[in-house]
């Protein structure tokens, strides 16, 4: 019932949120950089920019002594989550690989893979605000953090009973709470389709028990969830849900490996079916003699997926599965290396940008893809960018000031505007400027470091 909230946080104008986009075809997580319209993933048109983010670190929670039938409702009723994920550069090499299940019959499936990756989580109130007519969020007391109750509001609960109304607080803020955190991820997508809902969610749970079991994985250590999909290929999300991650996500997409083919046919074996010949076993007997239908407690059906047991059916699954039981894993497009992205960099001691470029190598942030002069696509303007990052939303041109360089020809304002001219993002970096700033400022361009906190 409340969140501590840190001085940096408790700005003169109340609290010091953030605002972000996330793209509503994917479900993929974008910062509020200027000029980004297109989804880095997908290509896809990105949503309006969410504002009031608070992010929640610590929180406060008061002890409830009985749980009553309203409760249960409130918990029935839920909240309008909403998971995001962006991958994250590290270094010289790529925050993501990209793999392709191919079978005998063509490719089976697509998948996605990133360390460290970044998965937030949007809460954006309760389900019922929408018939209300209520935005989005809820209302916050700016010095103390303490949540406040809506008396008036349709979906007030049992549970805001105790909380002081919003109308009684002089400093409030209504703001949309996030949780954010570093997780080792992979994104599935039917190679095919269209897949319908219930489909594509069966193939997902089945996957799931398929890879816990033939990894001795507990429940808790990985998790999953349908993302939006406006191809209809089923997109899913997987989280090694353990601090570090197990190591499980990378090998499915190691060529080296049939660790998908062996986690499809334990998945087969979980659904009672023949890994082999994909023949219904029909599971086994219960105390009623009946054998498993759809989906039962020893295949697919958990406590964690309860609000989709009506959807869940194992025999979706199967096709699918068989399918990847026999299907090999190759990796697509280039993958780069810190061999082959410093190769052809040679830093001058003299240079202006020495400092700023080591500075990105130790702390692990995504090195720069070309280092002036010879850079490609620049002979017909006057403008000379110190590096150049190539984007998959365009090339961005970087200025590195000097301490007497800044008005040089193909370096000043002039040289800046002809870029943004020609298509190209431009930041300028001024002389003695602190490098965590401008890095975590734009990390669309140079990624997240895995280094920063600690």
């Amino acid at each position: 019932n409340q969140v501590q909230l840190t001085p940096g946080e408790q700005g003169g104008n109340g609290l010091d949120t953030n605002a972000a986009r996330h793209c509503v075809a994917c479900g993929y997580l974008h910062g509020q950089e200027v000029g980004i319209d297109v989804c880095e993933s997908c290509d896809g048109r990105l949503g309006r920019t969410m504002h009031r983010l608070l992010r929640l670190q610590t929180v406060k929670a008061a002890r409830r002594d009985r749980i009553s039938s309203d409760e249960e409702e409130r918990r029935w009723a839920g909240f309008d989550l909403v998971t995001s994920y962006r991958f994250n550069d590290h270094g010289a090499r790529p925050g993501r690989i990209d793999a392709t299940a191919d079978s005998e019959h063509g490719p089976v499936l697509q998948l996605r893979y990133g360390d460290t990756a970044t998965v937030r989580v949007t809460n954006l109130g309760r389900r019922r605000r929408k018939a209300a007519g209520d935005s989005a969020g809820y209302w916050i007391n700016v010095q103390t953090g303490y949540w406040l109750s809506e008396r008036q509001a349709l979906d007030a609960t049992p549970d805001t009973a105790e909380l002081q109304e919003a109308g009684e607080v002089p400093r409030k803020q209504k703001v949309i709470p996030y949780v954010e955190d570093r997780r080792n991820i992979l994104i599935t997508r039917f190679a095919r389709g269209p897949v319908d809902e219930q489909t594509a969610l069966s193939v997902m749970h089945a996957l799931e028990r398929g890879i816990e079991a033939e990894f001795q994985l507990e429940d808790s250590e990985l998790s999953c969830e349908l993302l939006p999909d406006d191809g209809q290929l089923g997109r899913a999300l997987f989280i090694e849900s353990a601090e570090g991650g197990a190591g499980v996500l990378r090998r499915l997409v190691d060529a080296q490996e049939d660790s998908l083919a062996r986690a499809a046919r334990r998945a087969l074996e979980i659904c009672h079916f023949d890994p082999n010949t994909g023949e219904d076993r029909g599971g086994i007997l219960d105390r009623t003699g009946e054998r498993c239908a759809r989906a039962c407690y020893d295949c697919l059906l958990s406590y964690r997926n309860q609000g989709s047991h009506l959807l869940i059916d194992r025999h979706l699954a199967r096709d699918l599965l068989l399918a990847c039981a026999t299907a090999q894993t190759t990796r697509s497009g280039p993958q780069r290396s810190t061999e082959d992205a410093w190769g052809s960099i040679d830093l001058m001691p003299d240079s202006p940008c020495t400092g700023f470029v080591r500075w990105l190598e130790e702390m692990e942030y995504r090195c720069p893809d070309e280092l002036g002069p010879d850079i490609a696509g620049l002979s017909d303007l006057s403008a000379q960018p110190d590096l150049v990052y190539r984007t998959l939303t365009g090339p961005v041109g970087i200025f590195m000031d000097g301490p007497d360089n800044t008005d040089e020809p193909g370096h000043d304002e002039d040289a800046a505007d002809d870029l943004r001219d020609a298509g190209w993002s431009v930041i300028r970096i001024p002389y003695g400027a602190t490098y965590s700033k401008i890095a975590q400022k734009y990390p669309s361009v140079f990624g997240i470091s895995r280094r920063v906190g600690q």
